[in-house]
């Protein structure tokens, strides 16, 4: 059987989490927030460099969660993987991720699941999960 990865995040906060067939539900594997110093806004600066915080604690964020991807493909932990998270989000993601890693991403759904329970999430991905029941 397949296990797959399913990475729901935003700028502030992912859950991972495996799904090891159909019908076998999902499995939390962590969670993880923007670490403190990245979400804090700089204390003095100039206001530009303040306004900029939001997009490099996310920029931060994206690429600490594309080595979590990184590192579970290179040690066989999934096979494939799925990525949930707004836009603009996204994209940042996109950006950070490795060949090989990005290779590994059968689907990408743009919207933000952050706060959805765990059968909410199962309910929005079904049509994700369900076509890897024959492999």
């Amino acid at each position: 059987m397949t296990t797959t990865w399913i990475l729901v995040a935003n700028a502030r906060n992912a859950r991972l989490f495996a799904n090891h067939g159909p019908d076998k539900g999902l499995e939390l594997v962590q969670t993880c927030e923007a670490e403190e110093a990245e979400t804090s806004p700089p204390q003095s600066g100039r206001l530009s460099r303040r306004m900029d915080m939001p997009r490099q604690t996310a920029r931060g964020f994206a690429h600490r969660l594309a080595s979590d991807l990184y590192m579970g493909r290179s040690r066989g932990r999934y096979a494939k993987a799925i990525i949930v998270a707004p836009p603009s989000f996204m994209g940042m993601l996109n950006a950070e991720l490795d060949g090989p890693t990005d290779k590994m991403v059968s689907t990408r759904v743009a919207k933000d699941y952050t706060r959805d329970e765990e059968r909410d999430l199962r309910q929005h991905l079904k049509s994700c999960l369900r076509p890897w029941a024959r492999e």
